[in-house]
């Protein structure tokens, strides 16, 4: 994600959405340097897999001649319940290369009764830390994997089919991210006086919420987890995870990192399992277990709206990261070229599936075609590809259901009306060794009904909807008119425009003169259907605090 001299000027970044390292690679010279094809890199599957293989403790190899991978429970890795397993396929070329943990029902009791009883034990080892204790861990955390992120990003890449580049800044944040919570974690948890009546006085101190559930999706695996993970381990909770059954292994690998830094057992577990689409148990007991303090899902709306009827039966906070569908507003005045670089990383990023992605793009008429022809030669420089293959800049889609979804998208898009302008149906060219591979091609839409599934819709895919406007207000209209509120992005040159349309932009995050640029200081959530509940910055620690103020008689 960081690759050019351009992108050596920007900061480390991510947004489930588009990092730093994305950044840097898609905006770098390379990137949109023609469309040769890419070449295979010295890499092989079991190669990669095996890079985790000490990590995760495995005893045999799996039946697809890679790592075996077990759950992480009270700092041991173990198998699930009755030894069930599932493959692990990689998206780029469609085969199996590892196995991992089949998580049943009673395995969730066993991880939350694990989290549960260390919390609960006050004279623990965990409960006994304090926020300097856990800042020095989570900087220890930081140090490894920095030093080991070439290793985690080829198996990120692997698992989840991201290009390398992406998986290196993805790798890169996650650091950021638990440097950020073990720099504020002191002083935001610094007990306070405060002034009373006469005869009395009284402290307010700032304790951890309790046992966590955190519930994390595919497209951003590890970063997805330690958005979480790091600042409730900051906090002091315990923590339980469940990762996407589609991209589990950095995941389990985390558990390894933090036992390695001297994180107790017991305070960080790891589930996994569970088809490959859909609510699995596992992830559905997590989030009905009458045992925790606090929920945290990223993920569909549907399934978001099942875990909050969960919560509600316990009256349990719970924080949701759902859905999206951003815009992006380019007036007459913007820079084109810029703007069409960063149109491109705002839905190319990640094959598209980002939930902040501005996968509408609302230009002034007066030049919607000079800004098209430039998006469209971006997009036909994307060099589609295996995530492991020099030279590739967009990888598959995470699985073969998915890629379908977004085929049968574009399809009904065609039958709206929608003028296919580049990209389609078909699938791209890519190298023989990736032909099983689940890939589809950047595409982008024009002519595109404002009743259209292709605009209301969010696909999760590199499909981009172009729509024109004439005036302000109609772009910020139209903008708003969706059920998502996640993200927009803002391209003009007039600063006073700048700050009127971003307060008027109905959502969690606006981007001005860029897309999905994300800090790990910066709060990232939504508003409306696109959830509530913070990510990064100070507000992503205040979720897994908890308040209690003391009154004393004098």
């Amino acid at each position: 994600m960081m690759l050019a001299a351009r992108a050596a000027r920007l900061p480390r970044v991510s947004c489930h959405r588009s990092r730093t390292a994305v950044k840097g690679m898609l905006l770098s010279t390379p990137f949109w340097g023609g469309a040769q094809a890419a070449t295979k890199a010295p890499r092989t599957a079991a190669r990669v897999a095996a890079l985790s293989g000490h990590r995760c403790m495995n005893s045999a190899a799996s039946a697809a001649g890679g790592p075996a991978y077990k759950m992480f429970l009270d700092n041991e890795f173990i198998g699930a319940e009755g030894g069930k397993t599932i493959e692990v396929v990689c998206p780029g070329d469609g085969h199996p290369f590892a196995t991992i943990a089949d998580a049943s029902v009673g395995d969730v009791d066993r991880a939350v009764a694990s989290a549960r009883r260390t919390f609960d034990d006050m004279d623990g080892e965990w409960r006994q830390t304090s926020p300097a204790d856990r800042a020095g861990m989570l900087t220890a955390m930081a140090a490894t994997l920095e030093s080991e992120a070439a290793e985690w990003a080829e198996i990120e890449s692997l698992d989840c089919g991201k290009s390398l580049g992406e998986s290196l800044g993805d790798i890169g944040f996650c650091v950021d991210v638990l440097r950020f919570y073990a720099t504020i974690v002191e002083s935001k948890m610094a007990p306070t006086t405060l002034a009373v009546d006469a005869g009395y006085a009284a402290r307010v101190a700032v304790e951890p919420c309790g046992v966590v559930g955190c519930i994390t999706p595919w497209n951003y695996p590890l970063m997805q987890s330690m958005n979480k993970v790091a600042p409730a381990l900051a906090a002091g909770c315990t923590v339980v995870v469940k990762p996407s059954p589609l991209a589990s292994i950095s995941t389990l690998m985390l558990g390894h990192l933090a036992r390695s830094v001297g994180v107790p057992a017991g305070v960080l577990n790891v589930v996994s399992g569970g088809p490959p689409l859909g609510a699995p148990a596992a992830s559905i007991a997590l989030g009905q277990h009458p045992d925790l303090d606090r929920l945290s899902f990223t993920g569909s709306g549907a399934t978001g709206a099942q875990l909050l009827h969960a919560s509600a039966d316990h009256l349990r906070p719970t924080s949701l990261e759902l859905g999206g569908k951003g815009a992006i507003l380019v007036f007459a005045d913007a820079d084109l070229d810029a703007a069409a670089e960063w149109i491109a990383v705002g839905i190319f990023s990640s094959t598209g599936q980002v939930c902040s992605a501005t996968s509408r793009l609302l230009v002034h008429e007066s030049v919607a075609d000079a800004l098209v022809s430039r998006v469209l030669a971006k997009t036909a420089a994307i060099v589609v590809g295996h995530p492991l293959h020099d030279g590739t800049t967009m990888g598959p889609m995470v699985s073969a259901a998915q890629r379908d979804l977004v085929v049968a998208a574009i399809r009904l898009a065609e039958a709206e009306g929608c003028t296919v302008a580049a990209g389609g149906v078909a699938p791209p060219d890519v190298p023989d060794d990736c032909a099983d591979g689940f890939y589809v091609r950047p595409t982008v839409l024009t002519n595109v009904p404002l009743a259209s599934s292709a605009w209301r819709e969010e696909i999760f895919g590199p499909v981009l909807a172009v729509r024109t406007f004439v005036s302000e207000a109609e772009a910020v209209t139209a903008a708003n008119d969706s059920p998502y509120g996640l993200a927009h992005a803002v391209m003009t040159t007039d600063p006073g425009r700048l700050a009127r349309v971003a307060s008027r932009l109905r959502a969690g995050v606006v981007y001005e003169n860029c897309s999905q640029m994300g800090f790990a200081n910066t709060p990232f959530g939504g508003c409306k259907k696109s959830g509530f509940g913070w990510e990064w910055g100070e507000a992503g620690l205040d979720e897994y605090l908890q308040y209690k103020t003391v009154v004393t008689a004098m």
